[in-house]
């Protein structure tokens, strides 16, 4: 049993201009936008950093990250700032995920775009201090949270 195929134009008169075909410029759908998210440093220098999820992280080369909490409601907490500096893409992958889950993060924000890990370091300090993060318990080299009693 023959198959007829509907999409197809029948005949010449079914064209436009006589038979003549109009080329068409067809767009990507695949094409996606990656989220981005600017961050102002403490120097007011803005940095734009790719927005992913924990789960959806790529690997990765040497970067500055920042690892986030989102609710429900979208606000977000900042849990930490730092750089990632191993050569190997899976191992900063590997730590992202390890430091994002025992911190209870689940989106990661990444700026790739340090020549030398002296300016990711530049980049991850003025952001963090751009927070207020000096005063915060959670910063890169702090130790955890100490609870003081006053009784």
């Amino acid at each position: 049993m023959p198959v007829r195929r509907a999409d197809r134009v029948s005949g010449r008169e079914d064209r436009p201009e006589g038979g003549a075909v109009r080329a068409h410029k067809r767009t990507s759908t695949t094409e996606t936008a990656i989220p981005q998210h600017i961050w102002r440093g403490a120097s007011g220098t803005l940095y734009i950093h790719s927005v992913t999820s924990l789960v959806f992280c790529p690997e990765m080369g040497p970067s500055t990250f920042i690892l986030l909490h989102r609710d429900g409601d979208g606000t977000a907490r900042v849990l930490r700032v730092g750089c990632l500096e191993n050569a190997a893409p899976s191992l900063n992958l590997a730590v992202i995920r390890q430091l994002g889950a025992t911190l209870g993060a689940n989106e990661v924000h990444i700026r790739a775009l340090g020549k030398t890990a002296a300016d990711r370091a530049r980049v991850a300090f003025d952001i963090e201090h751009g927070l207020g993060a000096a005063d915060n318990p959670t910063r890169l080299e702090a130790a955890p949270r100490k609870v003081h009693s006053l009784a």
